[in-house]
């Protein structure tokens, strides 16, 4: 099947927004697909391991677990520094930290790219 990578800006506190790009992602993976979903902005929260919340769904609990299915998570490293995260401390274990030139790459070797806003 092909690379798909999908773009996510949107905060793990915006559940609905969140939720569509898991289903998006669970419906991709089921097919086959190879998915990175990369975090820019806001988006890099998605992949913060104190947002996950213990007796409650989260997004950031189901991002975790889709990475356990073989889903890339790549968080854009100013994105990260800008927010004052650390990559060894903050981040779910299965969360990479990359340049903007690696995020590109990443993008321009997907077969299709979606993006996720507000």
């Amino acid at each position: 099947m092909g690379k798909i990578a999908v773009l996510l800006f949107t905060t793990p506190l915006q559940f609905q927004n969140s939720d569509t790009a898991i289903e998006f992602i669970k419906a991709a993976v089921e097919k086959g697909h190879e998915v990175t979903v990369i975090g820019l902005g806001d988006g890099v929260y998605n992949a913060v391991k104190h947002f996950i919340v213990q007796d409650m769904p989260s997004p950031v609990g189901k991002f975790k677990e889709l990475s356990e299915r073989g889903v890339k998570f790549v968080n854009c490293f100013p994105c990260c520094t800008a927010r004052g995260l650390k990559p060894e401390t903050d981040f779910i274990p299965t969360a990479t930290i990359e340049s903007t030139t690696t995020v590109l790459e990443i993008i321009k070797e997907a077969d299709r790219f979606f993006a996720i806003t507000i």
